[in-house]
């Protein structure tokens, strides 16, 4: 039997950022604002593309940030077959909102895995 001599604290940050993966794993669609075109911003680190959870978090952004663009459901397939290869070749990191305003950045590669590799396969320590 494995006996534990110290533990360390876990961070309020690292729980809501596992949270929020497993929630990603298991909702099966995300949300992103769109109008002629999805939305993207910067901030000061690089480009990102917005996603949401729901899509009631995604309107209240729109509607204070981007009035003109709606909440569009975006479906696994399309993420990983359209999406997910523009925003790699446009060097956009995918990004996580809540209702909060608080972001997650995700590279292509962690949304490959933590949103569409089988559950099977994926790995959380």
């Amino acid at each position: 039997m494995k006996t534990y001599t110290q533990l360390h604290p876990v961070s309020k940050d690292l729980i809501i950022k596992i949270s929020i993966l497993k929630t990603m794993m298991y909702c099966g669609t995300l949300w992103g604002l769109y109008h002629q075109g999805w939305a993207i911003k910067s901030d000061q680190d690089d480009f990102i593309f917005p996603f949401w959870l729901n899509g009631v978090q995604a309107h209240r952004y729109a509607k204070k940030h981007w009035p003109n663009y709606v909440p569009k459901k975006i479906t696994p397939k399309d993420f990983q077959e359209s999406l997910l290869p523009t925003l790699t070749r446009l060097n956009v990191t995918p990004t996580l909102f809540n209702s909060n305003h608080r972001k997650f950045k995700l590279s292509t590669q962690q949304m490959r895995h933590f949103f569409f590799a089988p559950v099977s396969t994926l790995k959380i320590a």
